[in-house]
């Protein structure tokens, strides 16, 4: 677990520099480690578009260690809310997971808002959504769900604190299904 968990950061580190970084997540759970870089990409005509490479690991879970690495793509811009500021993205991911003796990946479907209150701009709000059926899935995966959200608040000009909450479930052929990170956690989120 340890040499793949090793790799996985290798390749996040090769891979990072060649895009250009503007946010880097990482937070902390009860057992939970995750960070991501995340950055835009060329205008797709009128809008825009972001990448995302993350990587979340819960090392001493029982009974296996879980690793789980994506990169995404999200296609993104104002959601048209009247009143305050809402940005929208609608893309997918293609989600690498070892969960000990069970491994494979999918590619999920989904997306993200974030609303910030023009009175109060240093508050923002977020949630998230991914979910994989089966047929977008291989080898021991079956299916997975995550769902999330948080609260956050930019103590200096782009740098934020923040509490949120997250909830993953995979699918494994034939073992079933398994919720392996369901809690709260709290972050630091840094826009460069």
């Amino acid at each position: 677990m340890q040499i793949k968990a090793g790799i996985a950061a290798l390749v996040l580190t090769l891979v990072a520099p060649l895009a250009t970084a503007e946010v880097v997540d990482i937070n902390f759970g009860d057992k939970s480690f995750s960070a991501e870089l995340s950055g835009p990409l060329p205008k797709v005509r009128d809008t825009g578009a972001q990448y995302d490479l993350g990587v979340l690991t819960r090392p001493d879970d029982e009974p296996e260690d879980l690793l789980q690495v994506h990169g995404g793509f999200l296609l993104t811009g104002d959601a048209g809310a009247q009143g305050f500021d809402l940005a929208a993205g609608l893309g997918g991911r293609l989600i690498y997971i070892d969960r000990g003796p069970l491994d494979g990946g999918v590619f999920a479907v989904g997306g993200q808002l974030e609303a910030r209150f023009p009175q109060a701009d240093r508050f923002s709000v977020s949630a998230y959504a991914f979910h994989a059926p089966s047929i977008t899935a291989f080898s021991d995966l079956d299916g997975y769900t995550e769902v999330g959200g948080d609260i956050g608040y930019e103590v200096i000009r782009g740098g934020s604190i923040y509490i949120g909450g997250r909830y993953i479930r995979h699918e494994y052929d034939p073992a079933g299904k398994e919720t392996v990170d369901n809690g709260l956690h709290g972050g630091l989120r840094l826009k460069f």
